[in-house]
């Protein structure tokens, strides 16, 4: 006759035995079954595609976040290739070249493909001018190589009467004349259009003046002229950079697409009236603010557009 409460202690031991394993068959398969349902994503160690999207003005809020998705793709061992979607009609000089050296910094140890999914203007061209291949729509729009300066009366016009309000260490601290804001102008204007001769020289039909004028193209044209490469969508920018991708072979890798860059910002909004413009630079009416908080005298922006005052009204005046 068999003891229940040996029986008992026999179906106890192997069910603690049964659990034990079971924990230890958990352990081992869980970082498999993690990985597997990962492999989606830029981190698998399969070869991918990483496609960085900006949507926004290329000012340092954007930029800065862009800057970021391009260095974790660079050190991100499985990335092969990047794809650069972007929608941007540029923003201020300083940010667009932070662009710029960040996509070219990437390109030297990449294929970098870039997509323009509605406006690669200014900035925003300034930017993907290193890629090696420029994909457009017939509805995108490219180009637009120039410079835009907005400076307050004050510190042009009324330079003289602001240097008896401060003291300075020397006679040309905190003042600004019209002829220096056009010679700064000149030459970042002529910086930026030699970056895109540079980069885009082989397959430009355009000459330097030419592509100094500053006129934006539409997809086709573009195409045409040298701006662009290629018609396409995003799928043929990231078959594409595939085939130009050493550690990929054929179909055989993944696409991670990372959070679109998209704050609100990307055109020049003037908080203050809008006093008369005089060729490329804006001068806007400060007086009788009382604010004591020191700012920028004068900003460079390599944007496409006119500059609107905050009811949305165009500034154009012809009479300068």
């Amino acid at each position: 006759m068999v003891d229940r409460a040996d029986s008992t202690r026999t179906t106890t031991v192997l069910y603690v035995i049964v659990v034990v394993v079971a924990v230890l068959i958990g352990t081992v398969l869980a970082p498999v079954v993690w990985s597997a349902t990962q492999s989606s994503g830029g981190d698998s160690g399969e070869p991918t595609v990483s496609v960085v999207t900006l949507r926004a003005g290329t000012d340092a809020g954007p930029v800065n976040d862009l800057k970021e998705d391009l260095r974790q793709a660079r050190t991100n061992d499985s990335v092969e290739a990047v794809v650069l979607r972007i929608d941007s009609p540029g923003g201020a000089v300083a940010s667009s070249e932070e662009f710029y050296l960040a996509v070219n910094r990437t390109a030297a140890q990449m294929p970098v493909v870039a997509y323009v999914e509605g406006t690669a203007a200014s900035g925003g061209y300034f930017g993907i001018a290193p890629a090696d291949h420029i994909f457009v729509k017939p509805s995108s729009m490219v180009g637009s190589i120039g410079v835009i300066v907005s400076a307050p009366l004050s510190t042009v016009e009324q330079a003289e009467a602001q240097s008896k309000t401060y003291l300075r260490t020397g006679p040309d601290k905190a003042t600004t004349e019209k002829d220096q804001l056009r010679e700064q102008m000149e030459t970042l204007h002529n910086a930026f259009v030699d970056t895109i001769v540079k980069h885009r020289g082989e397959n430009l039909s355009l000459s330097r003046s030419e592509v100094a004028h500053g006129e934006a193209y539409i997809g086709p044209t573009a195409v045409r002229n040298g701006f662009a490469d290629e018609m396409g969508d995003l799928n043929s920018a990231i078959e594409f950079a595939a085939t130009r991708a050493d550690g990929i072979d054929g179909d055989q890798y993944n696409v991670d697409y990372n959070e679109p860059v998209s704050p609100s910002g990307g055109a020049i909004v003037l908080s203050k009236d809008v006093e008369r413009v005089d060729g490329n630079v804006v001068y806007v009416d400060g007086a009788g603010e009382q604010d004591t908080q020191f700012q920028e005298p004068y900003q460079f922006h390599a944007v496409w557009g006119v500059p609107v005052t905050e009811d949305a009204q165009e500034v154009n005046d012809e009479s300068e």
